[in-house]
């Protein structure tokens, strides 16, 4: 996994600073389930871990829906 967000650090060097903060995040929550993109049986590292990224942002999308619906 970890030669894989090696190769993707050119992309990230070409982001704005502010997509570069959030690229950062994806790649922290890839790392912290590291062991459970290593269940998936894959023989591309890449998939499991945009299955990670769309966990991650899908529990940021639904605190961020349940704080609104707790605002009215």
């Amino acid at each position: 996994m970890e030669r894989r967000i090696d190769s993707w650090m050119p992309f990230r060097r070409v982001l704005r600073r502010s997509e570069r903060d959030e690229f950062d995040l994806m790649l922290k929550s890839v790392r912290s389930r590291s062991s459970a993109c290593g269940m998936l049986p894959a023989s591309d590292v890449l998939e499991p871990a945009l299955l990670v990224m769309l966990i991650d942002i899908n529990s940021r999308l639904t605190k961020l829906e349940e704080g609104g619906n707790r605002d009215g």
